[in-house]
């Protein structure tokens, strides 16, 4: 028990260090080094400025993990069918749950998500930095924040994939809440519902990487995933929609 415990609490604090870095540390830095180019009304130095931080975030989280993720991409170049089948399997079945979630949840509120609605205007706004964000650098850290460092303080599925769905689903309706205050999360409260279709996809992206051992299974779903998303937020706004 107490070595449980132990293993529990190391893989936390390391997760908790690995979250802090990608959501606040290394883009608090780097926005810093770029802010001139953030804050400028050119095109393309805004474009190429925000894709910068982002960039160098993803690289400072990779360090402290890329000796396990090289090692498990080489194992993934190996069997790559077996992974991907099993986190295409797992792909499927949340996307229906997420479907269907987002359908009844959206119909209650009267809106979608306010994460849905900045993606949107993102991607109008600054599409060089959004689109390839969205599309690679973001499933990817994801992954790594959200399904390989959590890993390390589970030994049993479903209390791993449920924990990591629900901050998944948490993180992406923190967005309403911006800046954070009480005022704000009494207002846009019914945003919590959408952990729910956020979430689903986060388990079973986990239950992917948890039965494979391997983050791949989840990082390349997640990306086709997000490259549909935008594909699709493309075409809508083209039509009109």
């Amino acid at each position: 028990m107490k070595e449980k415990i132990i293993k529990f609490l190391k893989g936390m604090l390391f997760s908790a260090f690995i979250f802090l870095l990608y959501i606040y540390i290394s883009p608090s830095i780097f926005a810093m080094i770029f802010q001139s180019g953030l804050k400028s009304t050119n095109f393309w130095i805004l474009n190429i400025s925000a894709l910068a931080v982002y960039l160098f975030t993803f690289l400072s989280v990779l360090v402290f993990v890329r000796k396990d993720i090289l090692k498990q991409f080489k194992e993934f170049i190996k069997n790559p069918k077996k992974v991907l089948n099993k986190g295409f399997s797992y792909w499927g079945y949340g996307i229906v749950i997420m479907i269907i979630s987002n359908l009844v949840v959206t119909s209650l509120l009267g809106n979608i998500a306010v994460n849905e609605q900045v993606t949107r205007e993102t991607i109008m706004k600054t599409p060089f930095y959004a689109i390839p964000t969205i599309v690679f650098f973001g499933p990817f850290l994801e992954e790594l924040v959200f399904r390989f460092c959590f890993r390390k303080s589970f030994s049993k599925e479903v209390p791993y994939a449920l924990f990591c769905g629900f901050i998944f689903g948490l993180l992406h309706v923190m967005t309403a809440f911006d800046p954070l205050s009480f005022s704000n999360i009494i207002k846009h409260a019914g945003e919590f519902l959408f952990i729910i279709p956020y979430g689903s996809l986060g388990f079973f992206f986990a239950k992917a990487y948890y039965e494979t051992d391997n983050i791949f299974s989840s990082i390349i779903p997640h990306m086709l995933h997000n490259s549909f998303s935008v594909v699709l937020i493309l075409i809508m706004y083209f039509l009109g929609v």
